[in-house]
């Protein structure tokens, strides 16, 4: 896959936000220079790990996995996610979601995206490709078309704290968000004390994600519909 310079793809990003914004950049949202931290410039677009695999918690028990697959296909790029969650009282199952995604990346974008979720009952049915520079597809049979160099809401890609429209990878739809750098945190991972940097994402998706130097997610907190507050922890 070609690694494009990142101030480049920066670039690219913010003319997304103009044209799917109509103009504007979501007001006072625009990234600023301090979310250009060196390690996250200086950080490749394909990740150097095969895998990267999260326990899910709620108030700190586990309820299922979150898993992320990178592999090569030809001169293509592929992840695949996995998510598995089940909330489960007295024996009986109370909650569960299950999500499979495939992205496929050729020449530094996003050429495919295939979803299949189960969302506690509701299902969620996406497939995508790139064409002639957009991104078109069906959701549950409901067709879309949305800029061809979108960045997908999966948060593992290195330019996700530097983009202010997110692609949903369940029901195909284009998110507003605006990024808040938190500054360095030293965070526990596989027994391993690992220097992170925090970025808070608000708007129509919230996330608190901590991303190592090597870009890779180290950590993600959000809050659950009930208001509890879910963790991925990493392994």
């Amino acid at each position: 896959m070609e690694d494009r310079d990142t101030f480049g793809r920066r670039g690219a990003l913010r003319l997304i936000g103009r044209s799917l914004l109509g103009g504007s950049l979501l007001g006072g949202a625009a990234v600023t220079g301090a979310l250009r931290p060196a390690p996250l410039a200086a950080a490749e677009l394909v990740p150097r790990e095969p895998a990267r695999r999260f326990l899910v918690l709620r108030h700190g028990t586990v309820i299922g996995e979150h898993r992320f697959d990178f592999s090569r296909r030809g001169a293509d790029f592929v992840v695949e996610v996995a998510i598995d969650i089940a909330v489960d009282v007295l024996g009986i199952t109370l909650f569960r979601f299950t999500h499979r995604a495939e992205e496929v990346w050729r020449d530094g974008w996003l050429h495919a995206l295939t979803t299949a979720t189960d969302d506690d009952g509701q299902l969620w049915r996406l497939r995508s490709e790139r064409s002639e520079g957009a991104l078109r597809g069906t959701v549950n049979d409901v067709g879309f078309d949305v800029s061809g160099f979108v960045i997908p809401a999966s948060l593992w890609h290195r330019d996700t704290p530097f983009t202010q429209v997110l692609f949903g990878t369940i029901d195909g739809r284009t998110k507003l968000v605006k990024t808040e750098a938190l500054g360095e945190e030293p965070l526990q991972l596989g027994g391993e004390r690992r220097q992170t940097r925090h970025f808070r994402l608000t708007g129509e998706i919230e996330r608190d994600v901590w991303y190592d130097a090597d870009c890779g997610i180290a950590k993600v907190t959000f809050p659950a519909r009930d208001g509890s507050l879910i963790t991925l922890e990493r392994q």
